[in-house]
């Protein structure tokens, strides 16, 4: 069985000077990069630096280019790339759209356990594990309909009997006259009864 050595051992050098940017945004775009990761399950800490830092680098590059945006935008943006890129090599030839590659990417990933399994190969496109690669495709496979993406139209909430009472409600306090309809009705019952109880 051939292994496949991560590159995750490797060691893990920090050059980062960004040309733009103050380092709170810097600051931020890493502690928003390690969360979108951690979404993903990747507890592996030295492969979630890797990415982050590989995440931010192309976010340096990007952002002095187009300085306007933050760069926690541009950080998010080419950590997306990235999986996009990564996911588009593992389902090639499976014909998905962007989205469905981008949503059955995830689900195979967790269908087959991948961040238990392959954590240092997340998001890797250099090396990808044979077993990994049919792993994930599989659980597309078999994950039922292709998925779609869909859209939902508001719609008003029926709610039945509390519907009708709150709408005769909202009638009656609409029209004075029948507001004073129901007090006189009311008091009349109220005389009515007490005059019952004298008797």
């Amino acid at each position: 069985m051939r292994r496949y050595f991560p590159r995750s051992m490797e060691a893990v050098h920090i050059q980062f000077a960004p040309a733009t940017g103050t380092d709170q945004e810097w600051n931020e775009a890493y502690a928003r990069l390690a969360d979108y990761f951690r979404a993903y399950r990747l507890h592996n800490r030295i492969r979630r630096t890797q990415l982050v830092l590989e995440s931010l680098s192309r976010a340096a590059t990007a952002h002095a280019k187009d300085p306007s945006r933050k760069p926690v935008a541009h950080a998010i943006e080419e950590a997306r790339k990235m999986m996009h890129d990564w996911l588009g090599r593992i389902y090639e030839e499976m014909q998905f759209t962007a989205p469905q590659i981008e949503a059955g990417g995830r689900l195979g990933f967790y269908i087959c356990d991948g961040p238990e399994k392959w954590p240092l190969h997340f998001m890797d496109t250099k090396i990808m594990p044979p077993a990994m690669r049919e792993a994930m495709r599989q659980a597309v496979r078999t994950s039922g309909p292709s998925l779609q993406v869909s859209k939902m139209t508001p719609r008003d909430m029926d709610l039945g009997l509390t519907h009708v009472a709150e709408g005769t409600f909202e009638q009656i306090a609409s029209q004075p006259w029948m507001r004073y309809v129901l007090l006189a009705a009311f008091v009349a019952l109220v005389f009515a009864y007490a005059y019952k109880l004298m008797q």
